[in-house]
């Protein structure tokens, strides 16, 4: 198949586009940033317009990977998350029905969940976003299904929860200045820093906020899954990528400094605004549907975070 792949330089695109082309796919790589890899056989330049009807009228399936993260910045700027993550992929949706393509894998987020009041997510289950981030994921996943139902356009909208972790490999993983509490308490205290862990008060057994995580190769496979999945059958689809297990930031913690040569310093902050006490998955719809389930724990995903960041810290 030929699969665009719209933020293909990051984190979770890089894997992506990996994955796609060691299954023998053809990768279009669109990213606004430079793409730091080679697993594409053609780019597409900076310009977001030169996604056009012409290109999406050669491609079997789009992977939008591409959006504006992190809930704590979309408290104090949501004009740009409402752009970047719904204004653009209406336009991109718009040229994918001019061109009639009509597979399209989107990024979500168990930011959609916001505060939950049943201690696992389910897709089916009622829930309010926190952030306008958790409100630009939510409101294309609802603009996808009414797609399905107007156009018969079919789509997977994948709800990632902690996506952590590096390519096995060691070819890729996150950049410099991670911000989920994996990534950024390795990387500070590699660097010799102290690691703020914000909140201590929340409603959990330790006080400190739970979290389901995922590896970024799990990742990518449910996204090829997801691919493989509208093959077969048509809908709008959404599912939760986790690992169906919460951890604590102080478990991870204590997990960092068990299996790596880590001791890791930490201070308490304040708790960052939008932040739930807790969000762990119910991936069962997934495991079921997509064939998809976690192959890694979470002894893997700090240990390849790990070797990312000091192969980084040699080269």
């Amino acid at each position: 198949m030929r699969i665009l792949v719209t933020g293909a330089g990051g984190y979770i695109g890089s894997q992506t586009c990996k994955l796609l082309t060691q299954q023998d796919h053809e990768v279009i790589a669109y990213d606004v940033n430079d793409i730091p890899h080679k697993y594409y056989k053609t780019q597409v330049k900076k310009c977001y317009s030169l996604i056009d009807t012409y290109m999406l009228e050669t491609v079997d399936a789009v992977v939008h990977v591409a959006a504006t993260s992190l809930v704590g910045p979309s408290m104090k700027d949501p004009a740009l998350y409402y752009r970047n993550n719904i204004a653009h992929t209406l336009q991109l949706l718009e040229r994918c029905l001019a061109a009639k393509m009509k597979t399209f894998v989107f990024a979500s987020s168990a930011a959609c969940y916001g505060e939950p009041e049943e201690d696992v997510c389910h897709e089916s289950m009622a829930s309010e976003p926190c952030s306008p981030y958790g409100w630009s994921k939510k409101m294309m996943e609802t603009i996808l299904q009414t797609y399905y139902d107007a156009y018969g356009f079919n789509s997977v909208s994948l709800r990632f929860f902690n996506v952590a972790g590096a390519d096995s490999d060691g070819e890729m993983g996150q950049a410099a200045n991670g911000t989920h509490i994996i990534a950024k308490a390795i990387e500070r205290t590699i660097a010799g820093k102290g690691f703020v862990l914000n909140g201590n008060d929340f409603d959990t057994p330790d006080g400190t906020c739970v979290r389901d995580y995922v590896h970024v190769e799990d990742v990518a496979q449910g996204i090829l899954n997801s691919i493989e999945l509208l093959q077969r059958d048509s809908g709008a689809y959404t599912f939760n990528l986790g690992g169906k297990r919460g951890y604590s930031n102080l478990e991870i913690i204590n997990t960092i400094n068990e299996h790596t040569p880590l001791s890791i310093d930490i201070e308490y902050g304040p708790a960052r605004a939008g932040d739930p006490g807790s969000l762990i998955s119910d991936p069962s719809a997934a495991n079921t549907m997509l064939n998809w389930k976690a192959t890694h724990n979470l002894d893997s995903i700090v240990k390849t975070a790990y070797n990312w960041y000091t192969k980084e810290e040699v080269s």
